[in-house]
């Protein structure tokens, strides 16, 4: 077995003179959107813009809207670009079943 041996510190002014440099030429940042958190242990992720998404193309999706819904929601899918149909009550369920097939 060896025996310990002393390491050797590096001088200090060369570390630091190494770890300025490294910020010169590249280094990793941190997300830019921030992040609030009202309760410490719940961190939550805040954006500054919003931005819809559509995966898929809405004038190809049904929505059937049960109970009377007020026009308002039924208007906002609309102007979504949404199919939609909306019914005053509710439907049996082979009905409903017949009505999303």
């Amino acid at each position: 077995m060896t025996p310990a041996q002393d390491i050797a510190v590096p001088r200090v002014d060369k570390v630091s003179r190494s770890i300025s440099d490294s910020w010169q030429n590249s280094f990793s940042t941190s997300p830019t959107l921030p992040f609030n958190s009202p309760n410490a242990s719940l961190p939550t992720l805040t954006r500054t813009t919003t931005k819809n998404l559509k995966p898929f193309a809405t004038q190809d999706i049904k929505v059937l809207l049960l109970e009377n819904v007020n026009k308002t929601g039924q208007d906002i899918l609309r102007d979504q670009g949404y199919q939609v149909e909306a019914l005053k009550t509710s439907l049996p369920e082979d009905q409903l079943i017949e009505k999303i097939k």
